[in-house]
């Protein structure tokens, strides 16, 4: 008896929850606390840890309740006995035929009391007899401040608790309430001796419900080989489903294959009407489901209670899981919920329906990446449906078998007469996907076009089109768009969304840095990696290509080859020619920009072969041609852009300076010209002023140049520009400090300038990328004097080594080969 009138003993792990005891701490204001929660919540732990922190407000009476406590006479008398261990005097004994004069005496004696008395009640839901309920209820309504009543069990009690709600007078604490915290949990586990990290301990916590039983079982099995999964089902099956009746058992059973679960569902899978009522019961009891929020009843099964029920599901008749299964197919069917409907259908092999599911949810783009695509394996090839022919073209897509691919795609095309806009969207992502992995560019721009209108379609007529079927459609799209070009239509058909996967945001930066705008670009390759960085396999290089891209105009020259080098491991796994040509551009600057020049000349002479725009072809040539043979007129004839730019400085190389400025002028007249090219046209026009004599004109056609580049740090052109426009940004001390984020270093005001020549004279070879450090100017003016290298080292006072390293330094930056053609170049850039 002693044991029932003493709060259970608290183990050394346990956990103080402060929010619950401040929950508990409310209660001297509160005549009425409960404490509800299903077996292995923690409820009397928590109650117990309580009422020993001594914030109980008064002498404790504890009685731990159980069934055969649920008579009269043996509940009265050990609630007396509780009371007489917290030093209150009952007044009598319960006598039946007294009753009433024992309750009114003993509300009497706590009421006269000095210090409250707390009596806690522990599995109160052992009590069910209406005499002892109507009982209690007087003792709680009539005893005043003085009696604070802690009631604790797995339900509610039969008590008018609105009442008390109305009155303000009870404190509630619920499942809910008792589940841990991710802080909660990682304190439990850390009791246990197992440390987790954040991730972990939040992941562990949302899978177990914060359910105190679940944490400390799998707390246990942390530290130690072995798993403590049986010890949790064994704890499920007997603790928790051993106390419902049969057909609660069964009703959990049959509902247990959702994971979601409506209440019409729950009618349907268990053929009970009632079956809402009971999952309502058991929500609020807190054991087996949770009930959603939201407009529509819906349950959701406690995860490690689920999987006992699946496992006990799987050890019957193979067709009864089956048949739920199929019922719960059509079901969702029947209410046009085909993507709830798909998981179901599928574990029921009812193939037509998970066909018509996939075509009908538009989840064809699951199939395509082989999420679904395993499933289908097993799927009748003579299902005489259109959407069994998209589904399995969509199939042998992902297995890379294009002829199987096109002919049930041309078997799907001649079936989809009559059909919702669902069927031929699908019909039409299928044939996107087929084109962008093996057809031609004229195929590909033909399926996107009409893939792009019914995207379109489908979006005015309010159809929920996913976004990975979206962004599969966008990307063949902006590929089309790429092929032409056509930049800013690329960037349209791309334009960003919170879905948008790394390949999306990868063409889209790619694009944006094509464009000139580097921000955006830069921006939205780095998202792409960072997502690419959580899924498996190389990824799409569009990223790393576009992040070299904007970093080479950056002149960030190491970092653009890091990622130019990655984007080149990509391309290996997963071939692009596009990317591939866009990538040899890439590191020919970087090669340029380092002073490697046969390197540069290389690299865009041994592109890799494959089906390439015209534009990017047209752009590798002039390249190649200008690393090759500097200031000659291109080789051949172009139409792009960047193919006038050569022209109009070749122009200015042979002096024809009038020539020039009617290239630029007729540039500008282009629309949608990316940024680089307006620069590079403002560059001639100011090369041109100054072989003209007209600096001041050089000047404003610089400072249009500068601001330009300005707005996205684009810095390349510039860098890079004939030195007549580097020499007189180097000595326009006031133009130099302005735009200090080009780098440039202006001359200081008493040094003179060399004479400007009367035509430009563009060097053969690039020169600086980089300021010289002080050590290395010292020595350039060393190696002007012709001194040695041991010379340049007794007079500096270092060793020989430092002086070669310094030699290194200088001749990388003016890249330059030899010392006397470094000393050239410095005087050429007036840094002597």
């Amino acid at each position: 008896m002693t044991i029932k009138l003493e709060p259970p003993g608290l183990p050394p792990w346990w956990v103080v929850r402060e929010r619950l005891r401040e929950r508990l701490d409310t209660g001297p204001a509160r005549r009425l606390t409960v404490v509800t929660g299903p077996a292995g919540s923690g409820k009397s732990s928590l109650v117990a840890d309580w009422t020993a922190s001594g914030h109980a407000g008064g002498r404790v009476a504890w009685l731990t309740l159980e069934p055969g406590d649920d008579e009269p006479g043996i509940f009265w008398s050990y609630l007396t006995a509780a009371l007489l261990r917290a030093g209150v005097e009952p007044g009598g004994r319960w006598r039946p035929e007294a009753e009433r004069s024992f309750l009114v005496r003993l509300v009497v004696g706590l009421a006269a009391r000095a210090e409250p008395v707390v009596l806690v009640l522990d599995n109160v839901h052992a009590l069910t007899k209406a005499a002892i309920l109507d009982g209690l209820h007087f003792l709680v309504e009539h005893s005043g401040p003085q009696l604070r009543c802690v009631l604790v069990g797995r339900t509610d009690p039969p008590l008018p608790l609105h009442r008390y709600r109305l009155a303000g007078t009870i404190t509630e604490i619920r499942h809910d309430d008792l589940a841990f915290t991710p802080a909660e949990a990682d304190a439990l586990l850390t009791a246990h001796g197992a440390r987790l990290g954040p991730n972990a301990v939040a992941e562990l916590t949302e899978q177990t419900h914060g359910w105190a039983a679940a944490l400390r079982l799998e707390a246990r099995a942390l530290p130690v080989p072995g798993d403590k999964k049986d010890e949790l089902a064994d704890y499920i099956r007997n603790e928790l489903l051993g106390e419902q009746s049969t057909a609660t058992r069964d009703l959990l059973l049959r509902t247990c294959v959702a994971e979601r679960l409506p209440a019409g569902l729950s009618v349907e899978l268990s053929s009970r009407r009632d079956a809402a009522q009971v999952l309502d019961r058991l929500a609020r009891q807190g054991l087996f489901v949770t009930a959603g929020t939201g407009g529509e009843r819906v349950y959701v099964h406690h995860p490690q209670v689920r999987e006992v029920l699946l496992a006990a599901l799987a050890e019957g008749p193979v067709d009864r899981a089956t048949g739920l299964h199929r019922r719960a197919a059509h079901w969702y069917a029947g209410f046009d919920r085909y993507a709830e409907a798909l998981p179901h259908a599928l574990l029921a092999h009812e193939w037509a329906l998970a066909a018509t599911a996939v075509v009908r949810s538009l989840a064809v783009a699951e199939v395509l990446d082989g999420r679904r695509a395993a499933a289908f394996a097993a799927m009748p090839a003579d299902l005489d449906r259109p959407e069994a022919a998209v589904v399995a073209a969509a199939v042998a897509h992902y297995l890379d078998d294009p002829e199987a691919c096109a002919k049930h795609l041309l078997r799907a095309g001649e079936m989809t007469g009559g059909h919702d806009i669902t069927l031929p969207l699908s019909l039409a992502a299928v044939d996107v996907a087929r084109a962008r992995r093996h057809g031609r560019a004229d195929d590909l721009a033909a399926a996107a076009e009409i893939a792009w209108r019914l995207l379109d379609d489908a979006l005015v007529a309010g159809v929920a089109v996913p976004p990975d079927l979206a962004s599969l459609i966008r990307l063949a799209r902006a590929d089309t768009l790429l092929w032409r070009h056509d930049l800013t239509g690329a960037c349209a058909a791309l334009q960003p969304s919170e879905h948008d996967g790394p390949e999306v945001l990868g063409r889209l930066a790619l694009a944006e840095a094509l464009c000139g705008r580097l921000r955006r670009a830069g921006e939205h390759a780095r998202r792409a990696l960072d997502r690419t960085g959580d899924g498996e396999g190389p990824g799409d290089a569009a990223a790393d290509v576009a992040l070299a891209w904007v970093q080479t105009d950056e002149y960030d020259l190491a970092a653009a080859r890091v990622h130019a080098e990655q984007a080149a491991a990509r391309l290996e796994e997963r071939p692009d020619a596009l990317l591939a040509g866009l990538l040899a551009l890439v590191r020919a600057r970087v090669h340029r920009g380092a002073g490697d020049i046969a390197d540069a000349a290389e690299v865009v002479t041994a592109v890799p072969p494959g089906p390439r725009p015209p534009w990017l072809t047209e752009l590798l040539g002039l390249t190649r041609d200008a690393l090759l043979a500097p200031g000659r007129p291109p080789a051949e004839a172009g139409a792009t852009p960047q193919h006038a730019v050569a022209e109009a400085m070749a122009a200015v190389f042979a002096g024809d300076t009038v020539r020039a400025r009617a290239l630029v002028a007729a540039l500008g007249e282009r629309p949608g010209l990316a940024l680089d090219t307006r620069v590079d046209g403002w560059l001639i026009t100011a090369v041109a002023d100054l072989g003209d004599g007209r600096r001041d004109r050089a000047r404003r056609a610089l400072q249009r140049a500068l601001a330009l580049a300005e707005t996205e740090r684009l810095r390349r052109p510039l860098l890079e520009a004939p030195a007549p426009v580097r020499r007189f940004l180097r000595e326009d001390h006031d133009l130099a400090v302005r735009h200090e984020w080009l780098g440039v270093t202006p001359r200081p005001a008493h040094v003179p300038s060399a004479a400007l020549p009367s035509s430009p004279a563009v060097p053969a070879a690039p020169v600086m990328v980089e300021p010289l450090t002080a050590k290395e100017t010292e020595v350039l003016g060393y190696l002007a004097q012709l001194f040695s290298t041991e010379e340049i080292a007794r007079t500096m006072y270092v060793s020989v080594n430092t002086v070669k390293t310094h030699v290194r330094g200088v001749l990388r930056k003016l890249a330059a080969t030899r010392r006397n053609e470094a000393v050239r170049r410095a005087r050429d850039l007036g840094l002597l």
